[in-house]
């Protein structure tokens, strides 16, 4: 373990999921699995939580997102299905991640969390918040502005994308202002949304 590993810490999960989650972390490198019990002395990076069979009213999620010790959230779960990502987004939490995931998937998706992106793996035909505007939109977007939402969708930072589009760093911006006026979004994480419930980057992953 070194300063520069990225602490995870597993909330809900039982041993078999703890084991193989630090199995996973140790064959990528660059990671901890560590405890939120001295989170105060040791900042937790990325808490994980499982959320599928918790009871009801469980408060774990929202104390980990409230929690100042505790530098990102995301959801680890095999309940990953379409209609349940949006809340959690819009509630402090910036992945959600499914068990299926293979080691490098889940190395990459959690590196991109660090890094502040907003993550949903594998991308999900989830249903659009209440706030943002009908598909008929999606019409109006240039090919450009499709192809950063569709970068957005796979977590990727503002460099990476103008990297992958051969851009510069002011024509993502300007492309991401403009698809979010025509969208209707205000956040990143909206435009996640938007992005994957109108089908956009639908092969986040896919050969890693």
């Amino acid at each position: 373990m070194t300063s520069m590993d990225i602490r995870v810490a597993l909330l809900g999960g039982d041993e078999l999921v703890r084991r193989g989650l630090d199995g996973m972390l140790r064959t990528l490198g660059g990671f901890e699995l560590g405890s939120v019990k001295d989170r105060a002395r040791r900042p937790i990076d990325i808490a994980l939580v499982e959320t599928f069979g918790a009871p009801r009213g469980d408060t774990t999620l929202e104390r980990a997102a409230a929690d100042p010790f505790i530098r990102h959230v995301a959801i680890y779960t095999w309940n990953h299905q379409p209609g349940l990502v949006h809340e959690p987004l819009e509630h402090g939490v910036t992945g959600y991640l499914a068990k299926s995931l293979s080691a490098q998937q889940l190395g990459r998706a959690l590196r991109a969390i660090h890094l502040g992106e907003t993550v949903v793996a594998p991308l999900l035909p989830v249903l659009p918040t209440k706030d943002l505007r009908s598909t008929d939109q999606a019409d109006l977007l240039t090919v450009r502005e499709r192809e950063t939402l569709a970068h957005i969708a796979t977590g990727k930072s503002n460099d990476e994308i103008a990297q992958q589009m051969q851009i510069s760093l002011n024509s993502v911006k300007s492309y991401i202002r403009s698809a979010y006026r025509k969208t209707g979004v205000r956040s990143r994480s909206q435009a996640v949304l938007w992005a994957v419930s109108h089908g956009l980057g639908a092969e986040v992953l896919e050969g890693v």
